[in-house]
């Protein structure tokens, strides 16, 4: 069997304490693995976005015809647990880590945005890999 294929980690959230990523494009892979961490005791939610748009949409901006995107699902690699998209990972005065996965399938764009906090900051970063 072939090595698998994989692109370095990309940052989209970097110690944020608010608002929305940087946006990845995913067209020309399969899975992509987020890197998900919290500092400083950290009480937030962060929801991950995905469109099939052929340009970008603005993540930050509500959804309409002419701004395509939605909340996607992520599963949890610790447990195998589906995280729906519109729930999003949180974390509650406790630091966390997690790994989590998306099958890319369509999307052409992925981002993640900061949906609540009230305290600490988050990092979150991507592992594309090939089809």
């Amino acid at each position: 069997m072939g090595q698998r294929q994989y692109q370095d980690l990309i940052t989209i959230l970097d110690a944020a304490t608010t608002g929305t990523g940087n946006n990845v494009l995913v067209q020309d892979f399969q899975t992509i693995v987020f890197q998900f961490g919290t500092a400083g005791s950290a009480t937030l939610t962060v929801k991950f976005q995905g469109s099939v748009s052929d340009t970008c949409p603005d993540f930050s901006a509500a959804q309409s015809t002419t701004n395509s995107w939605d909340y996607i699902d992520t599963i949890d690699l610790t447990s195998g647990s589906a995280v729906a998209g519109a729930t999003g990972v949180s974390a509650s005065g406790t630091d966390v880590f997690k790994n989590l996965e998306i099958n890319v399938g369509g999307l052409k764009w992925i981002n993640a945005t900061i949906t609540s906090r009230s305290g600490g900051s988050v990092t979150v970063k991507v592992k594309p890999f090939y089809r």
